[in-house]
């Protein structure tokens, strides 16, 4: 039986009140609120998760309306200009000198501490006709990918699907958001060239070179998961039939082992100290139970569980401290007949608050706000995508804020 141990304040912020929070924002002892981007006022639409590097860089994609292509920027206060790592504008040798240009940005961001930005994307195929040395004949109809590396100038190539690096075996990348350390490496999932679909999850890096941690074919696994973590010494956790480790020396860690069936757990976010955070449910008699839970292997800790307040749960972010954010639904309803989303730090929504639906941010309701698995830092500070919807219009003013602790942890 799975030993539960409910963390009571193990994962929350203890964080002092501080001085009165700006005008026209939310009123927190805990935090104060900087509004990194805003969709009126910026006149860009973020349309991905955001991410958080460790000195309060904020990575998103946003929608740029005016020159309708999408863009993926890094900002990291209210006044600074955002920093364009990539967009889709239609342009001749980008990123490449065999492309012409990224059709889209398939992946939520991630970044590293050096304010390096990995991400995954379509691209525009350069044509045989155009150039030769730019077509392989297997893969002339084969989806044309990328995974880059970026700060705001040259793009540099983790891996491709028709050129160096990775041109020779990657068919095409599995539609998964990739991870990235300070090195440089960069944990992907690749579907193989002339495998018979085999799959498998390895690293690339900025070196050009590769890493295989397993193929299906040749493992135990079933496919790479569609979310994995990396941390600073390589250790990249993953999700396939329970929660998995891949040490760079090929050791193969189960952190948890859903085989049997009785506790089923997504989205892995992964520590220096190898502990893993995720969303996990299993079942006590009839009753499903949803939560959040952090392991390093044998003893689980619950951060949250719907046994509790809370009804449900998305993906959480560990950071090295072992402090723990998510989003999760309330079981009490809002003015709207839906459950009252949030962002917490613990098991108590009301003392591990940072925001939720129907308080105010900047003057207007919050109708939604959430994080994903790069939203916490070892600052404390957290990246939360706020959304509000005009209710007569119904037009949705979208906001990426940055909650920094008023006293760090």
């Amino acid at each position: 039986m799975l030993k539960h141990v409910i963390a009571s304040g193990a994962a929350a912020l203890l964080l002092l009140a501080g001085p009165p929070a700006q005008a026209g924002q939310p009123r927190s002892a805990n935090y104060r609120f900087t509004t990194v981007l805003d969709s009126l006022r910026d006149g860009l639409e973020p349309t991905r998760c955001a991410a958080v590097d460790a000195r309060g860089t904020v990575a998103v994609q946003v929608h740029d309306p005016a020159l309708d292509i999408n863009k993926l920027v890094t900002k990291r206060g209210a006044r600074d200009a955002p920093v364009v790592v990539a967009h889709t504008e239609r342009v001749a040798d980008y990123p490449t000198s065999c492309d012409n240009g990224i059709t889209q940005i398939t992946s939520n961001p991630s970044i590293n501490a050096r304010g390096e930005v990995a991400f995954q994307v379509n691209l525009r195929r350069v044509t045989a006709t155009e150039r030769l040395e730019c077509q392989t004949p297997e893969q002339q109809d084969t989806p044309r990918q990328g995974v880059f590396l970026g700060k705001g100038g040259p793009l540099t190539t983790i891996a491709h699907t028709n050129n160096p690096p990775g041109g020779e075996f990657i068919s095409e990348f599995v539609v998964a958001d990739g991870s990235v350390n300070s090195r440089g490496e960069v944990a992907l999932a690749i579907e193989l060239d002339n495998s018979g679909f085999d799959q498998g999850l390895f690293t690339g890096s900025k070196r050009g070179t590769f890493d295989e941690r397993f193929r299906n074919s040749t493992s135990e696994f079933d496919a790479p998961s569609s979310a994995m973590s990396i941390n600073e010494i390589g250790q990249i956790a993953f999700q396939d039939n329970g929660i998995v480790l891949s040490d760079p020396d090929g050791t193969i860690t189960r952190i948890v082992d859903s085989n049997a069936g009785d506790f089923v757990v997504f989205d892995p976010s992964l520590n220096i100290f190898g502990r893993v955070a995720f969303t996990g449910s299993f079942f006590v008699g009839d009753t499903q139970v949803h939560g959040i839970f952090t392991s390093r292997g044998g003893l689980l800790t619950t951060v949250a569980d719907s046994t509790g307040p809370y009804s449900s749960f998305a993906e959480p972010s560990l950071n090295d401290l072992a402090r723990v954010v998510f989003t999760a639904d309330l079981d009490e309803l809002g003015p709207n007949g839906f459950p009252i989303q949030g962002v917490f730090t613990g098991p108590d929504p009301v003392t591990d608050k940072v925001l939720q639906a129907g308080d105010r941010y900047a003057g207007v309701p919050v109708s939604s706000v959430f994080t994903c698995t790069e939203a916490l830092n070892n600052r404390g500070q957290i990246v939360m995508t706020v959304q509000s919807e005009n209710p007569d219009t119904f037009e949705v003013r979208t906001f990426i804020v940055k909650a920094t602790p008023r006293r760090r942890p």
